[in-house]
């Protein structure tokens, strides 16, 4: 793994927790990938070398003729013979084409360089172990984020940069554990929540500022509160590598 992701996840965290976290970034990976579609991982369909399926139901039929990005380029010098070509039905397709019948999720598209383990990659650079990812730079362990950077372990993020485990949200900033929610800024363990500013536990709410469970308690009083959550929260993952609430977890016994 890069350098430079690694910085940045150090980086990302010390924006929200106020400190950097001991560790890789693989050791909470396990934590940043828990509320994500699971990522399928197995050997190319003409080779040992591992491949990644994007986690989505239309694409389960087609992994098992998945191959690497670099096997594909040299798959796709094959052709069929002109006289099987022309003889082409729809009953015999399936056989005939099979030489050819390989494809890749593997893309990489415009401008991307210092990615690993990822795939369908537009424009994007310097990012692990994250699908479907377009004009981003600086993620891990995401699915389909879009225009966002230093995001990690979220899911459908847009626009959103310095978070941590957000999901189907827009427009987000120094956030952790956000769902359905947009244009809000250092919140933490919220849903349905739009144009929010500094909020804790709050949820179906609009325009809040310095609220814990949807309150408004006064800056005072809620920097005193946060910094004092949030120094368990450092605490229990320096200790555990993982935080045991998610946003779709939050007021369950632990």
């Amino acid at each position: 793994m890069g350098k430079l992701i690694e910085q940045a996840f150090a980086n990302t965290a010390r924006v929200i927790f106020g400190s950097s976290l001991s560790g890789t970034l693989d050791d909470y990976g396990p934590w940043l990938s828990s509320s994500l579609r699971p990522v399928g991982r197995h050997p190319s369909a003409v080779s040992n070398q591992m491949v990644y399926d994007p986690p989505l139901a239309f694409y389960a039929p087609a992994a098992k003729r998945a191959v690497s990005r670099e096997e594909a380029a040299m798959l796709g010098t094959r052709s069929l013979a002109e006289g099987d070509a022309l003889s082409l039905t729809l009953e015999n397709a399936a056989s005939k084409l099979n030489i050819i019948r390989y494809h890749t999720s593997d893309a990489q598209l415009g401008e991307c360089m210092g990615n690993e383990e990822c795939n369908l990659c537009i424009n994007t650079s310097h990012s692990y172990r994250a699908y479907s990812i377009t004009n981003c730079k600086f993620c891990a362990y995401c699915f389909w984020p879009r225009d966002s950077e230093h995001v990690f372990g979220s899911d459908t993020l847009l626009a959103s940069r310095f978070c941590i485990k957000c999901y189907n949200s827009n427009n987000l900033t120094r956030c952790l554990e956000l769902n359905n929610s947009a244009d809000c800024s250092d919140c933490l363990f919220g849903n349905n929540l739009e144009s929010c500013a500094d909020c804790l536990f709050c949820t179906n709410a609009k325009s809040l500022h310095y609220a814990v469970f949807n309150k408004e308690v006064g800056r005072e009083a809620y920097l005193k509160l946060k910094k004092k959550l949030v120094g368990e929260m450092v605490m229990r993952l320096e200790k555990g590598k993982a935080l045991p609430w998610s946003i779709f977890t939050i007021g369950q016994p632990v």
